[in-house]
């Protein structure tokens, strides 16, 4: 018979009781994930179910170390063998002169992510025939096309919190579309991809025809470019590229657990200026629909706003529980793992730059010679010394305040974070969240995170 993870919740809350009779603090993470792909390209197609995961990890605080210990068997004798043989470790550590863990406010709640269709009702066979169209569809707009591909997912993850105060359940589901093409002229190839990822079902199971309209003109123009001159350029950032920046400019430096290493250059400029006064950067789960939201996370904290960049100041980091309760900050809903088998870290959500006040136009109007960037690939940042790489396929010419369709590729900025954010001189009026992406950490756990913002005008350093 198999175990829901939902019907463990007063169990849970009993070997917490019993495990704080021993302990300063305890709490217990039951997490479950299932799924299911659908990829059809252009010599293959393939249908799968993701492989289901289901756990309970549990976690003391002995008043100075966290312990956990996690179990995949969810019969209750198990489960309190595996939280006695964790309290049993941690006796002779206890300490009850050391910092003391809030467990928050008494609440017992229980979180659902709607969907318009659920996806167990629609029929294999229709999953295949919409990968299949837009394969077609895609393959049959260019004869230069000789590879597409397009995918369906769905992930659903149940998650339930327990410690001395909270029951919390949360039932996560997102769905994502994904088109790839490879394009070739004979001397050479180019390949870009397209897609989006929402909470939800299979209403997001489709792209817009806009969106592999865009593809297919792009990857076109990427197939004839040209390597650009390097050099410092005046540029507009697209939302996609505003989203790989705030990912890597302060997202990972902000992720405190970095502070308590030493590893962050971010801890020394709490409350100082490091961008333009026209910036204001976030991260939020509790972002409505977007694919890295959720309704607490793993500490069982709920989910809310942090505002990481105000004005330009540098006001807060993302932290998980350890790291806020040894550094004493403010504790927000970034403490997060890839499964109950892996350790929690301070990890982003959704991450994002502001809006602001100015249109696209206004931005290129101006611009005597410079670059727009689009279609980001990849990105890194130096959390210690604020270096930062962000590479991408995209970068179109603008000459006397006009994009005149020549496109580079592919184009790579470098340069010193700070510098790269006190030089946005625009920031556009309308914001994009991208929800493709995944975030890896320490031994390449994974979780999933988003990331955008709106148009950005800066001065950068291409290559």
């Amino acid at each position: 018979m198999v175990i829901m993870i939902k019907t463990l919740n007063f169990l849970l809350a009993d070997l917490v009781f019993d495990m704080e009779k021993k302990v300063p603090y305890a709490s217990a993470l039951a997490m479950e994930t299932e799924g299911e792909k659908v990829t059809v390209e252009t010599h293959e197609q393939k249908a799968e179910s993701l492989p289901p995961r289901r756990g309970v990890v549990f976690m003391v605080f002995t008043g100075r170390h966290f312990m956990e210990a996690a179990t995949n068997d969810l019969r209750p004798e198990m489960l309190k063998k595996t939280a006695q043989d964790l309290v049993k470790k941690a006796e002779d550590l206890i300490r009850y002169d050391g910092p003391v863990i809030d467990p928050g406010e008494m609440t017992d709640q229980e979180f659902y992510v709607q969907r318009q269709i659920k996806n167990e009702d629609i029929p294999l066979a229709r999953k295949i025939d919409l990968c299949g169209s837009c394969k077609d569809r895609v393959e049959r707009a260019d004869k230069r096309i000789t590879s597409a591909l397009c995918q369906y997912l769905f992930v659903r993850t149940r998650e339930l919190f327990v410690n001395r105060h909270k029951k919390l359940y949360q039932d996560l589901k997102r769905t994502q579309a994904l088109a790839f093409v490879v394009m070739c002229n004979g001397e050479r190839a180019a390949q870009l991809h397209t897609g989006h990822a929402y909470q939800g079902g299979y209403e997001h199971a489709a792209l817009p025809e806009e969106k592999l309209d865009r593809l297919i003109t792009d990857c076109a123009r990427i197939l004839y470019a040209e390597r650009l001159n390097p050099g410092h350029y005046d540029c507009i950032f697209s939302p996609a590229f505003a989203g790989i920046f705030a990912h890597e400019a302060f997202g990972h430096g902000m992720e405190t657990d970095m502070f308590l290493k030493r590893r962050a250059k971010g801890a020394e400029y709490i409350n100082k200026q490091v961008a333009s006064p026209l910036v204001n950067m976030f991260d939020s789960p509790a972002l409505p629909g977007q694919a890295a939201s959720f309704f607490f996370d793993h500490e069982g904290q709920p989910a809310s706003e942090t505002q990481i960049i105000e004005n330009g100041i540098l006001k807060s980091g993302l932290t998980d529980l350890n790291s806020a309760l040894r550094l004493n900050i403010r504790r927000t809903a970034n403490g997060r793992r890839e499964s109950f088998t892996h350790k929690v870290y301070a990890r982003m959500t959704n991450t994002y730059f502001g809006p602001g006040r100015n249109s696209f136009e206004e931005m290129v109007r101006d611009i005597s010679f410079g670059y727009f960037l689009d279609h980001p690939s990849n990105g890194m940042e130096d959390p210690k010394g604020w270096g930062i790489q962000l590479e991408g396929y995209y970068a179109e010419e603008i000459r006397d305040g006009q994009l005149t369709g020549k496109v580079y590729s592919p184009v790579i900025v470098t340069g010193y974070v700070p510098e790269l954010l006190k030089s946005i001189t625009m920031v556009g009026d309308k914001m994009e969240i991208g929800g493709l992406g995944m975030c890896g950490k320490g031994h390449k756990e994974w979780v999933k995170v988003t990331d955008g913002g709106p148009y950005l005008r800066l001065k950068a350093r291409l290559g």
